[in-house]
């Protein structure tokens, strides 16, 4: 008979014990124990299967990233133009020029109105605006901060259409307030502010033109406007300041005087020392303020600030000031104080300042340098420690959530890369997961995926966002436990769309291929980028795109690899992409050409590492050894590419370069494998036929492998090939029968199976089965069948099918057998067939349960080709006095000429 390995049809190999629950209650005993029977065959599977699955899905490990010890925005990679640095000062905080002057005399909330103020002009005001800022000063108006792009506009006092007015400079966004924005005045003669942030107090001007000409009129909508954008609805929705709208355009007046006496009391009161139990006094927040003031930012005690910072923040959350609205006034005299420290090096301080300045939820560039703070901290994970501190993670994330990807890119870009940092660490990652950091993540990839489709211009730092925020996903989903997560935040279809859109940006993808290789190995993961329709499309896009990468090809084909693995239709939508196999082709000769030069040039008489180029191999065929599992695939590819791909991998097993990376010679052969499976010795021009003998050449060396699976995928190969009556002759003139018969003395099951199976085919020859009795390959056989058949029937029904084989044309037994042979065998047989014996069954068994057993149908499918075999042992026997007159008389007995194809086939099994 003609031995192949075949296809097992289902996944799980339990499937065979549902066939009878789950049949009709009408259906016969016989009919349920038939359908036992036939789920139990097509249920074999790797590791039960006699032959092993002849074509089957390969497998191989994920590409590994080594991981930076050092905590780089960017990696080692050379740095671009455009990109921000990884490395940066935070001194240019201390002069920000939006932020006020501390009165001299430190007193917090003590106001004093200068009658005759200092105007800055606007080249002073140029002069402190730092270059790499996103804001820029509009003097003539507002004397603040503009950030860019703006998000809100002011309302128009003259209800006329604000976009179509001149008379401002810049616009200005709600983010970016006043009092948070101010000048800083360089002027040892000013002894206090000229601005004030509440709609009861003015700032009193010099009379000079405030466009560039005498205008009372815009003199005092400049005075209205240096109350703060924020107040404006106050003013508007104050009935009585519109009727009294002539005072409010005013320098002076008795109502203005009244409410700066108002605020002063107020403010007085706030910041009056109070007793505590009668006793001591409290200490305030001015208190504070005012030692951190005093303190020298060049020569300071760090214990001493580290402490002021906590007795800050502590005050603050006791007095009810945390996550809610704190004055403007105070926030800009408390980032002042604290930005005297932001050059500290000791991480405490700094991570102190972080979460106070967090804690006021600050936007614009304060945001930005908050970020960058939090960022410094976390390059060095000796920090990391620091970060489990109370909220300081929950605020850092609520930060991260108020920040737009497109108008606040500066701040996201360094809070995920401090992000990304935070993540490796595993209780760390832990953490911001159970914050719900995904679902934002998720959001910022769709609001920068929906502006890259929609065409809306954003910075180009955008595109620095992303890329930190898909190298901390990548962090992410090393935790197998987000899985579910991330499939349900829809996360795997945003990924998609980004790597299509940023395809021409290799940061991007760099990332994103590492997340989706990571993922891929979930079978839920699969199943959501098989939905995808593009992606096929897309990856092919990026193997021509970054053909010389091999960092991002080995990835994406290591993905491709597990989705065609898993999920046949997979299959058939890659395989229909256009030059979908061509570009695999490509991708595979050159990274075959590039490994052979590598391996040509020597340093220092030292080989080149040729690993990664080989990795890519490796990931590459694998795809096509996957693809051709479904069988109008398969039989395509062996048309069309066939004797290709059999030159290409010939070309690698016989060279020496290769043969010691063990894992590229089993995915070849595994390959060849699933290839030959569709081999049919009916078909001369089937292109293994064409090229067995090429084939058998090439992997000759491999049966005598110190790896048993480049062992089992050889005998694989070569049972699929000796259905040919010319492959069997090879392998009968050279060492490949040798190698066969000393394997059967392992004891490892699959490579045995294997083997075996390879001598089922072989023993259709008379030449074969004269080897084989000379080898004494009869008796190992017998051996085998002692020693495992009882606990593995179906590799006794191998060895069955090859003693069947070897001794079906002949009359005399002992031609073939020693009488000591014919006698264990007998008794093996006998005793293997006792059916009372193994399982209690008799001639009065009706249990049904017995006879679906796995046990028993395995069995049952054993005592077929077992029974055969004895009867035809005790028909000799009992005849032998027959074949003796035979040897006198031979016309009295002829000799059985059935062919070995007659004979019971595993495919009919």
């Amino acid at each position: 008979m003609e031995f192949k390995n075949f296809l097992s049809k289902t996944k799980d190999g339990n499937d065979f014990a549902t066939a009878y629950q789950e049949a009709n209650s009408r259906k016969t005993s016989a009919e349920i124990i038939n359908e036992a029977r036939l789920a139990i065959k097509e249920s074999q599977n790797i590791e039960t299967n006699f032959a092993s699955a002849a074509i089957k899905p390969l497998q191989t490990q994920r590409p590994f990233t080594p991981r930076d010890k050092e905590r780089l925005l960017f990696g080692n990679k050379k740095p671009k133009a455009d990109r921000p640095p990884s490395s940066f000062s935070l001194r240019y905080l201390q002069n920000e020029t939006d932020l006020p002057v501390t009165p001299p005399d430190n007193r917090i909330f003590t106001t004093h109105v200068s009658k005759h103020p200092s105007t800055p002009k606007i080249d002073e005001l140029k002069k402190y605006n730092r270059s790499n800022s996103l804001t820029e000063l509009n003097g003539n108006i507002f004397n603040i901060g503009v950030k860019e792009p703006c998000k809100i506009r002011l309302p128009s006092l003259d209800n006329k259409p604000l976009q179509k007015r001149k008379i401002f400079n810049n616009t200005t966004s709600l983010d970016n307030l006043p009092e948070e924005t101010e000048y800083k005045i360089d002027n040892p003669k000013l002894e206090s502010r000229n601005a004030f942030s509440s709609p009861q107090e003015k700032t009193i001007f010099d009379q000079q033109p405030a466009f560039g000409r005498s205008s009372a009129r815009q003199a005092n909508l400049s005075e209205c406007l240096l109350l703060g954008p924020q107040n404006l609805t106050k003013i508007f929705d104050n009935r009585h300041i519109i009727e009294h709208s002539e005072t409010l355009f005013t320098s002076t007046g008795y109502l203005t005087k009244q409410l700066l006496l108002h605020k002063q009391n107020d403010l007085n009161k706030r910041t009056h020392s109070i007793l505590a139990d009668g006793n001591e006094p409290v200490r305030t927040i001015d208190d504070i303020l005012n030692d951190l003031n005093r303190t020298d930012p060049q020569n300071y005690n760090d214990e001493t600030v580290k402490n002021l910072l906590e007795e800050l923040y502590a005050f603050m959350e006791k007095e009810g000031m945390l996550n809610s609205k704190i004055s403007s006034k105070l926030k800009i005299v408390i980032l002042k104080s604290l930005y005297r420290f932001v050059e500290s090096k000791n991480e405490q301080i700094l991570i102190n300042i972080a979460q106070i300045i967090l804690v006021m939820k600050v936007t614009g560039n304060n945001l930005s340098g908050v970020c960058k703070l939090i960022f410094k901290i976390a390059k060095n994970d000796v920090n990391d420690n620091l970060f489990f501190r109370r909220n300081l993670l929950e605020l850092f994330l609520d930060a991260l959530g108020r920040s737009s990807p497109m108008d606040d890119a500066e701040a996201c870009v360094y809070a995920y890369g401090a992000l990304k940092f935070l993540t490796m660490n595993v209780k760390l990652l832990e953490k911001v997961l159970d914050l719900g950091i995904l679902p934002l993540m998720v959001l910022h990839i769709k609001l920068i995926n929906t502006a890259k489709i929609d065409k809306t211009p954003f910075h180009k730092q955008t595109d620095h966002v992303l890329f930190q925020l898909t190298g901390a996903l990548r962090n992410l989903v090393s935790d197998e436990h987000v899985y579910d997560n991330f499939i349900f935040c829809g996360t795997i279809p945003q990924l998609c769309q980004a790597l299509e859109l940023f395809q021409n940006d290799a940061d991007i993808t760099a990332n994103i291929s590492r997340t989706l290789s990571t993922v891929s190995t979930n079978e839920v993961c699969c199943d959501s980028l098989v939905e995808i329709d593009t992606i096929y499309k897309t990856f092919i896009k990026l193997f021509n795109l970054y053909e010389e990468n091999d960092e991002i090809i080995v990835r994406l084909a290591y993905t491709l690899g597990n989705i065609v693995a898993k999920i046949d239709d997979s299959r058939v939508k890659l395989f229909k992409e256009e030059k979908s196999i061509d570009c695999l082709l490509t991708l595979w000769t050159t990274y075959l050409e590039r490994t052979l030069q590598l391996c040509s040039l020597k340093v220092e008489n030292v080989s080149i590492s040729n690993s990664s180029s080989e990795d890519v191999m490796i990931k590459v065929i694998r795809v096509i050894a996957n693809i051709v599992i479904n069988p109008d695939i398969g039989k395509a590819i062996n048309e069309q590419y066939g004797s290709k791909l059999i030159d290409e991998f010939l070309k690698v097993l016989i060279s020496n370069p290769f043969k010691k990376n063990q894992e590229l010679v089993l995915s070849i052969l595994s390959t060849l494998n699933n290839l030959s499976y569709y081999y049919s010795s009916d078909l001369e021009l089937d292109v293994f036929h064409v090229k067995q003998i090429d084939i058998a050449e090439g992997i000759i060396e491999y049966t005598k492998s110190k790896s048993n699976d480049c062992i089992v995928e050889t005998m694989r190969i070569l049972g699929n090939l000796s259905r040919s009556k010319i492959t069997r002759n090879y392998i009968a003139e050279t060492d490949i029968f040798g190698n066969l018969v000393n394997l059967l003395t392992t004891a490892e099951p699959t490579l045995l199976k294997t083997t075996i199976g390879v001598f089922v085919n072989l023993m259709s020859d008379n030449r074969a089965r004269k080897l084989f009795k000379s080898c004494g390959g009869v008796s190992k056989l017998i051996s085998l069948l002692t020693k495992y058949c009882e606990n593995d029937w179906l590799l006794g029904s191998l060895i069955c099918q090859v003693l069947w084989n070897y001794c079906i044309d002949t009359v005399d037994l002992y031609e073939l057998l020693t009488e000591e042979e014919i006698h264990q065998l007998l008794i093996l047989l006998a005793d293997y067939l006792d059916e009372e014996k193994l399982f209690g069954v008799d001639d009065s068994t009706e249990e049904m349960e017995v006879f679906v057993t796995q046990e028993y149908l395995i069995w049952e499918e054993f005592a077929n080709v077992a029974t055969n075999l004895l009867e035809k042992i005790e028909y000799f026997l009992d005849t032998f006095d027959q074949i003796q007159i035979s040897v006198e008389d031979p016309a009295a007995l002829q000799p059985s000429t059935r062919e070995s194809g007659t004979n019971i086939s595993f495919s009919a099994w």
